[in-house]
């Protein structure tokens, strides 16, 4: 199964794609894939579909800011066959074909990664107090 790969506010994520229907992103509450927070992306961007050779494809629906396959914008309405690794733009949105779902952050990853950026910044504050007991 295939995924499209993207990042959340900084935490990596992965959407499955469905192998019996067409996935639309965009703005619009009908699609399958809501992207809310870009104005850039149109209501309906880009769809991926599976073709009847059995790949999957990138869709491009019209968008008025287009949409970019590696960099390279696609021509209004195209149709272009994914691989592994393609990496997908609409607007200030990327994402990437995968046949591999993303790694997951663990809790522990995460809580690390919130230690260094304190101990970075040197906050002086009820989270670090709490922190450094932890710690010893």
């Amino acid at each position: 199964m295939p995924y499209i790969l993207y990042d959340d506010r900084g935490i990596k994520k992965s959407f499955a794609l469905p192998e019996d229907k067409m996935v639309v992103f965009g703005r619009e509450d009908h699609v399958e894939f809501q992207i809310l927070r870009d104005s850039l992306v149109s209501r309906e961007h880009f769809a991926i579909d599976k073709d009847d050779a059995g790949d999957f494809v990138l869709v491009e629906l019209g968008a008025s800011n287009g949409t970019f396959l590696n960099d390279n914008q696609l021509e209004a309405n195209s149709i272009t066959k994914l691989k592994t690794g393609d990496r997908i733009r609409a607007g200030r949105q990327n994402f990437i074909y995968s046949l591999k779902p993303a790694k997951k952050s663990t809790t522990t990853s995460l809580v690390k990664d919130v230690l260094k950026d304190i101990d970075k910044k040197d906050y002086k504050t009820l989270m670090n107090e709490i922190v450094s007991q932890v710690k010893k």
